[in-house]
């Protein structure tokens, strides 16, 4: 016969009370490579007019777009999909150090170990499937796409980041920065303008948010890939 004592069903109770009321650690967002991601041009938009006109060409659906812009006209974003973040890294070039831009690499023989610290700068901006810059006033205020408060309220956003490295006798490696940023995709209803009114579909808009930016590590034996492909 199995037998517990008061004390012991009383800290279970608890134990369970706990887990039950305990938030899930969030879930870190996954990284990507700046360098080479292409997530915001991936989609094709398109724009379809009132009257059946139906186009393709990111210049016309930007045009579109923009008669949002217009007092006369009434738009509305309504999200297809559940938004997402990610860590957008990107390497930093270590222009702090004259005559040796890129990678710090550790690739010759009967070398130790290389200690090296040096900062540098990254930029991080709004991005959009529709060409050209992004017109934030527009995305926010008109369309309501990244209206949240933590949403960055320009264009770009840079972060400055230092870091120790510590390159191993066969590797080389570069300062990275990373920046927390969140993807939609939407569709756009714009009434009254061109043809009376019509419809973008697959609006993609990627967005710095307001965080610190993130700096890290980017190490990798010598001949094998970092973030920046030139490297």
């Amino acid at each position: 016969m199995v037998t517990m004592s008061r004390t012991a069903v009383v800290a279970s109770a608890l134990t369970t009370a706990l887990a039950f009321a305990m938030p899930a650690a969030a879930a870190e967002p996954p990284p990507v490579n700046g360098h080479t991601d292409n997530w915001v041009n991936e989609g094709t938009p398109s724009v379809e007019y009132d009257n059946g006109y139906k186009v393709d060409s990111k210049s016309e659906v930007k045009a579109a777009l923009e008669q949002c812009n217009d007092r006369s006209v009434s738009c509305a974003a309504t999200p297809v999909e559940t938004p997402t973040e990610v860590v957008k890294w990107f390497d930093v070039v270590n222009d702090s150090i004259s005559g040796k831009p890129g990678p710090i690499g550790n690739c010759g023989p009967g070398q130790g170990d290389m200690v090296l610290t040096y900062g540098g700068s990254q930029t991080f901006t709004w991005g959009w499937n529709v060409g050209a810059s992004v017109d934030v006033s527009l995305v926010k205020d008109k369309l309501g796409v990244g209206a949240k408060a933590e949403y960055s309220e320009s264009n770009a956003v840079t972060g400055t980041g230092q870091v120790t490295l510590t390159i191993k006798p066969g590797e080389r490696g570069m300062l990275k920065m990373g920046h927390d940023m969140e993807r939609s995709v939407s569709d756009v209803t714009i009434q009254g303008g061109k043809f009376g009114g019509a419809k973008i579909t697959g609006l993609r808009t990627e967005a710095p948010l307001k965080r610190d930016p993130r700096v890290g590590k980017d190490v990798n034996t010598c001949g094998a890939p970092l973030l920046n492909p030139e490297y």
